[in-house]
Parts: structure tokens; C-alpha cells; sequence
């Protein structure tokens, strides 16, 4: 997509910013709509609908009650959300029907997923799990911690079916600095997973990684914000270490949003040659992702 083209759309509809495309790029969901995907009570007197090309989700608030539907993929029957300002639910009913491969035929079923969402001593709990067998099981915490350069904790479990289960602890801080807003935020992840989803063998000597995080959004003018993030671990396991980059952008006016997460070497390509995107006469895809928004 041309910038050029974005830019004369977005001057026509008015924008304003959010979605997992933001949060991935800033590291943290608090305060973001998309923070009910983990705590589910967060949904709490939201007025806000978006899709991402793939799907569509309303969440709407009427007399202290929010709820919410998205159409989800061809098995789901419902997927719903609700909350009284106390609690939240995500429900999600699944069916499948029969399959066969071969002479082998696999009888359908029917399964639920489930998540959770509260405010617990002072700390927001979300825990999400289905009942299908082998299913994944997530639990998650946050809260208040101010130690140190740090304002925020975070603690979360994940079970990847019985088949491997990790650990994440970490502490981030948010500050406002001017026009931009900064993320800082280290920990440590613990994992016993031995193979990929492809059964590719990996961290044979086990995972046990310190994490740190950055992140810094700026707004460039009233309707357009850049993103970039970056984010290491290192394995102190076997001396090994990852990092990743990313950036995006976040065009706001209004009470419509486009945010997009930039594709791989986009900002490179951007900063070396900006006449070619400002012309429209890029070859490459400005995005790799993108979230449509719109909230009232």
C-alpha cells in the first residue's frame, strides 16, 4: 500500500489509536482495548468495534453491562463477551464436524473457551484455558509494584497443552516525555519446552532467559504517531541471546483508527530513501498487519 494513498485516507475519515498492532510494537496493553483479550473484565464500559481484515469484533456498554461478539473462525457457533464493572467473561463455543482422511475418520465435537477477568487485591487476574484435550491454559497477573525505575509487575503461566510450560516475571515502567511516550521493562522467562511445533529440537540445555524491553511512540503531528520497538533475551542457559525489532505507525483522528505494524525492513527502507514512500513509488508493502478501529 503507497503512503501517499494511506495518508489521503486517512485526511478523509479521521483516526484516533489502539489495537493489538500498537501494543505488539509498545510492549504492554494496559490502558489499550486490547488488553481485554487478556483480562477479560478490562472489556468494562468499552464502546469500540475494529477488524483486521480476518475477523470483526463490537464491544458495547448499555446500563453498567458491556458485552461483546466477534465472528471468529468457520468452528465458532458464538464467541462472546461480558462484564458487570466487576468481572469479566470471554465464552466461546466451538463446533467441528466429522473429518476423514483416508480410511481414518475423525468424529466432530463440541468445546468451550473460556477466560476470565478480575481485579484481585489490587491486581488484575486473567486466566483463559479451553476444554478441548491437549488445549492450551494461560494465567496472568498485573499490578502496582513502584520498586525501584519500575511502576508495574507482571506475572504470567502458560501450559502448552501438557506438553511444555513456561514462566514469565517482569517489571516495566511507563513515563511521558513530552510528545512521546517510553517503555522500559526487564524480567526473566523459565521454559521446559525441548521442540518447536514441528518437532524441531531446541534449548537443549534448557531456557531460563533475562528479558529486556524498550519502547518509545511519538506523535509526529495530531493524527499520526510512529512506534518502535526492541526487545532481547538471553539465555543464561547456554550464553545464547535473540533479539527483535520492531515499528509501526498509528494514524488517529477522531473516533476512527488505522494502525499498522511496518513490515520487515520498512523503516530501514523509509529512513534511507523517504521521497520513494512519500511519492507512492515504493515497490515493498508499507504493512505487514493492520487493525481498523473505530470507537464511541
Amino acid at each position: 500500500m503507497k503512503l501517499r494513498n494511506i495518508l489521503m485516507v486517512v485526511a478523509t475519515m479521521g483516526i484516533m489509536f489502539s489495537s493489538a498492532d500498537r501494543t505488539g510494537v509498545v510492549g504492554y496493553t494496559a490502558g489499550d482495548y486490547h488488553d481485554m483479550n487478556t483480562f477479560a473484565h478490562s472489556v468494562a464500559g468499552q464502546n469500540v468495534a475494529w477488524t483486521a481484515g480476518d475477523d470483526f469484533t463490537a464491544v458495547w456498554s448499555d446500563g453498567g453491562t458491556t458485552w461483546g461478539f466477534s465472528s471468529g473462525d468457520a468452528a465458532d457457533l458464538v464467541d462472546m463477551w461480558w462484564s458487570n464493572g466487576t468481572y469479566g467473561l470471554n465464552v466461546g463455543l466451538n463446533m467441528t464436524g466429522d473429518t476423514t482422511v483416508g480410511d481414518v475418520t475423525t468424529a466432530g465435537e463440541t468445546t468451550f473457551d473460556l477466560g476470565f477477568g478480575m481485579n484481585l487485591m489490587g491486581y488484575d487476574f486473567g486466566f483463559h484455558m479451553n476444554t478441548a484435550e491437549d488445549s492450551n491454559m494461560d494465567l496472568n497477573l498485573r499490578g502496582n509494584c513502584n520498586f525501584w525505575v519500575w511502576d508495574t509487575m507482571t506475572f504470567d503461566y502458560h501450559d502448552e497443552g501438557g506438553n511444555w510450560t513456561s514462566m514469565s516475571f517482569g517489571l516495566y515502567s511507563v513515563n511521558e516525555w513530552g510528545p512521546a511516550t517510553g517503555m522500559f521493562g526487564m524480567g526473566f522467562t523459565s521454559s521446559d519446552q525441548e521442540a518447536d511445533a514441528d518437532g524441531v529440537a531446541m534449548n537443549p540445555d534448557g531456557y531460563t532467559a533475562v528479558n529486556t524491553n524498550f519502547s518509545v511512540e511519538s506523535t509526529l503531528t495530531d493524527w499520526c504517531d510512529l512506534r518502535m520497538g526492541y526487545s532481547k533475551a538471553f539465555n543464561v542457559a547456554d550464553n545464547s541471546s535473540s533479539d527483535s525489532f520492531s515499528a509501526g505507525v498509528g494514524f488517529n483522528y477522531g473516533s476512527v483508527a488505522l494502525d499498522m505494524t511496518l513490515g520487515t525492513g520498512i523503516l530501514d527502507s523509509m529512513m534511507s530513501n523517504p521521497l520513494e514512500y512519500i511519492n507512492g513509488r515504493n515497490s515493498e508493502d508499507l504493512a505487514a498487519t493492520w487493525t481498523l478501529s473505530y470507537t464511541w
